[in-house]
């Protein structure tokens, strides 16, 4: 994706560059949209012959990207040839970075006292590395974002979270979400007197990335339940919930296991209720149990008339609905913020607040409609408290109070 600003490395591990921001309103066209696979393969198979050296090959992809105007072209490199190496998550990215260096700073490497970096670096490619490097390229020259094709990614201090299609990429703003939440739950857990968990709602969890990086900071503490539309989306949330937080399951209920920690459920923020006929598959044959102290979303939010300007590599892969917050990209929102006050009650006096991620032209109309003490507010029971900027100075981050 193009970026609307430049990214602060922050909390990414690995010190790994953050990529993939916010859908972007730019509409990338390749200098050669007319390519397709076999141009793609053909060139590669040129310009990446056998036997290639891992240097060598770092730096003829790196120019095939750079060439065909591919997005992040080193983070695709560097990323997409530690997959094809089969180089360690934790390290081989920054392996080859640091050859990517070496590179610049010479065309070839002394064989003299070689460093394991130097070794890694003259290792020429086996055939069935070159291959699966070859047909990892051919993919993100079609512009399929680089998580597709790895099939994990770093999101706050989760290392290798699972990615699938058409689940939205993690983000970094949407690890900024997760600080500001985390600031919260931290405060009240100064002051928690009350003999349970305290209960936290993920609307539109996706890859489970937001509600699984809260439950890692505070398993013993809290109790996340996760809902979203796509089962796909269930599904994975509840697989990566498995991978971060099993070793935390005996600070629950050993019988739930990790469930007392992290649940994702088939449900949408409409059918989530006790108040109405619930259509939900997960929850039609039983009621919802409600009381959470806190609620956070990354809801779709991009309005209607912004879809057709979003960049190929997000309109062609991600999900739509996960995109797509209807005319005004409030649609979900204006679900959410109807559910609060049910999906919040309590005997507790303790003000509850809603966390969201929305389009930067969202604030001031959650602003105006929910203006503490108006009509719509005392109607909602929901009053607007403040916006916050994400690292590119956008309104981003919303935060609500159950009034």
């Amino acid at each position: 994706l193009f970026r609307r600003c430049k990214p602060k490395v922050s909390l990414p591990i690995q010190n790994r560059i953050p990529f993939h921001s916010p859908p972007t309103l730019l509409r990338f066209h390749s200098q050669n949209e007319d390519d397709g696979s076999p141009v793609i393969n053909e060139l590669l198979l040129q310009q990446i012959p056998p036997k290639i050296t891992v240097q060598h090959a770092v730096q003829k992809s790196l120019k095939i990207l750079e060439e065909k105007s591919i997005p992040e072209p080193e983070e695709s490199v560097l990323h997409l040839l530690s997959h094809a190496l089969n180089l360690s998550w934790e390290n081989g990215y920054r392996q080859l970075r640091e050859i990517l260096s070496l590179s610049v700073r010479s065309s070839t490497i002394s064989e003299n006292a070689m460093s394991p970096i130097q070794q890694l670096s003259n290792q020429c490619l086996s055939k069935d590395e070159r291959d699966a490097y070859i047909s990892l390229l051919e993919r993100r020259m079609q512009h399929e974002p680089l998580q597709y094709i790895i099939g994990k990614w770093d999101f706050h201090f989760l290392t290798g979270l699972k990615i699938k299609k058409p689940m939205l990429c993690p983000r970094p703003e949407t690890e900024e979400l997760v600080e500001l939440v985390l600031a919260e739950v931290g405060n009240l857990l100064r002051d928690w007197k009350e003999k349970r968990k305290m209960r936290i709602l993920d609307v539109g969890c996706g890859t489970g990335a937001i509600g699984i990086a809260i439950a890692n900071k505070y398993p013993a503490a809290v109790q996340v339940v996760a809902l979203d539309v796509l089962p796909e989306a269930v599904d994975l949330s509840n697989d990566n919930a498995e991978q971060f937080l099993s070793r935390y399951s005996a600070h629950g209920d050993s019988k739930l296991g990790v469930k007392s920690i992290y649940e994702a459920m088939l449900c949408s923020a409409t059918h989530f209720t006790n108040n109405t006929t619930n259509t939900s598959r997960d929850l039609s044959k039983k009621k919802c149990k409600m009381n959470f102290d806190i609620v956070v979303s990354n809801p779709p939010y991009i309005p209607l008339k912004d879809m057709i300007d979003l960049s190929s590599d997000v309109v062609e892969y991600e999900s739509y609905e996960a995109l797509c917050g209807g005319e005004d990209g409030l649609n979900v929102i204006r679900d959410i913020v109807h559910r609060l006050p049910e999906w919040t009650f309590s005997s507790s006096l303790r003000a509850k607040h809603c966390w969201m991620e929305v389009d930067e032209s969202h604030p001031r109309h959650l602003a105006r409609w929910l203006s503490p003490g108006s009509v719509e507010a005392r109607r909602c029971g929901v009053e607007y408290v403040e916006s916050y900027t994400d690292f590119c100075g956008r309104d981003r981050f919303v935060k609500l109070r159950v009034s």
